[in-house]
């Protein structure tokens, strides 16, 4: 049976509250400024959509005017009233909503890839957490074990059981012991400080709680099909590079309607000393000199380089899913293998506290046992954290939850969607 992490502290963590990976990406989408970023990064391309669907104002202009030697008899005041309504011809202003709603989706998508990643960095600091308790854990109860073992070889090789050497050496060990206990107390304070810096709770909320080993020992569910054109499908940068590509295509046509001029209609009334005249205007650009070539071929290069960095990113992400793959491959049989080879270590420990039952061994000799079962186990702890980095780089890749919390790119904007909605 595979030995499961929760056993390697010599305890159940969940015998207390313990912080879980739903729990801490949660508390990461209400409290992490990243998310106020996401959403206003949504709400400018919204904006964008607004601005591009506003029709252009008239303008009003009114001149009056006073002759100053008007004949006897006739009004001195000439009055203009003049209306100019602009009009955008060849569907300029279709192609600018086009455009607008293309780079609100970009924006949306974009921020969306931000939330995802919280989710990928919360959970890894959260594994990285929970590595550093058990490890604080397992280098503990060595230490323990250590100066039990030096304490009895010293009266053993006072009684001339054992050398001198044997009793010194086994000072060594309990010392380097010691300081391995103090570099984990270390590496478990930093490895909270990183979980405070990225769900954004505070220090004291997290020194409260118990780490247990919910992340490193959660059960992975690969997806079938082909895990190269799911993650062209789901990648967020990707279609968020598509929606780019859209906005370039709409401001290029944008700029080939440009070679039509837009027309000024101009009706107005005037008075002149009496007299009351309609007019009408009719006003444009002439285009002579430029049919705006340098505009469409700025907006066509543009294209053409969302284009190329569309097939860059795609080519980059089959090539991140194929080597994420390999390495989930490599970390599950290392894993299995750590996994064996502690539970070889188990079993010998087992049949020594039976020849120590019998005689035929001594009390340190069972303690060597129990020190070396220690390190099988931190071998699979280290085994099971390169799975879980594997498993972190797989969903990365693809951005597929692989493990809990199941928080997927469909949630990741729903959330932006709707700001109000619960957590995840």
């Amino acid at each position: 049976m595979r030995t499961t992490l929760r056993s390697l502290g010599g305890g159940d963590p969940r015998s207390t509250d313990t912080l879980s990976a739903a729990e801490v990406l949660a508390a990461a989408l209400t409290f992490n400024s990243q998310m106020a970023l996401a959403r206003a990064q949504v709400d400018v391309g919204r904006a964008g959509v607004l601005v591009a669907r506003q029709r252009p104002n008239p303008v009003l202009s009114l001149t009056p005017e006073r002759l100053l030697n008007a004949a006897t008899g006739v009004s001195p005041w000439v009055v203009a009233l003049s209306l100019v309504w602009p009009v955008q011809t060849a569907g300029k202003r279709s192609l600018a909503i086009e455009q607008a709603l293309a780079v609100s989706d970009a924006s949306l998508l974009t921020a969306a890839s931000t939330v995802w990643n919280l989710r990928a960095t919360t959970r890894t600091a959260l594994c990285t957490a929970e590595q550093a308790a058990m490890r604080n854990r397992l280098v503990s109860e060595e230490s323990v074990l250590r100066t039990d073992l030096a304490n009895r070889l010293d009266k053993q090789a006072a009684a001339g059981v054992v050398s001198r050497y044997e009793a010194a050496r086994s000072h060594l060990e309990r010392d380097a012991a010691a300081m391995k206990l103090r570099q984990s107390e270390i590496e478990l304070t930093a490895a909270k400080y990183d979980l405070a810096a990225a769900t954004g709770m505070p220090m004291e909320a997290i020194d409260s709680r118990v780490f247990g080993s919910d992340c490193l020992d959660a059960h992975m569910a690969l997806p079938g099909g082909d895990a190269g054109a799911n993650a062209i499908a789901a990648r967020l940068d990707l279609r968020a590079k598509l929606a780019e590509f859209r906005a370039a295509d709409a401001a290029l046509r944008t700029e080939v309607a440009r070679r039509y001029p837009d027309l000024n209609l101009g009706p107005g009334y005037t008075y002149d000393q009496g007299d009351r005249k309609i007019t009408f205007t009719l006003s444009g650009e002439l285009p002579i000199f430029s049919h705006n070539e340098g505009g469409i071929a700025r907006a066509s290069a543009d294209r053409d380089r969302v284009v190329a960095e569309a097939e860059v990113l795609q080519e980059s992400i089959l090539n991140g899913v194929a080597r994420a793959g390999a390495q989930l491959h490599a970390a599950e049989s290392q894993f299995a293998a750590a996994d064996a080879i502690a539970g070889e270590t188990q079993r010998f420990l087992e049949r020594d506290v039976e020849r120590q039952s019998s005689g035929e061994i001594d009390q340190p000799a069972v303690l060597v046992s129990r020190i070396g079962v220690i390190a099988a186990r931190t071998e699979v702890l280290n085994a099971r954290r390169a799975l879980v980095d594997a498993i972190a780089a797989f969903e990365a890749a693809t951005q597929m939850p692989l493990v809990a919390p199941m928080f997927d790119a469909t949630a990741a904007q729903a959330i932006l969607v709707a700001p109000d909605s619960g957590s995840p």
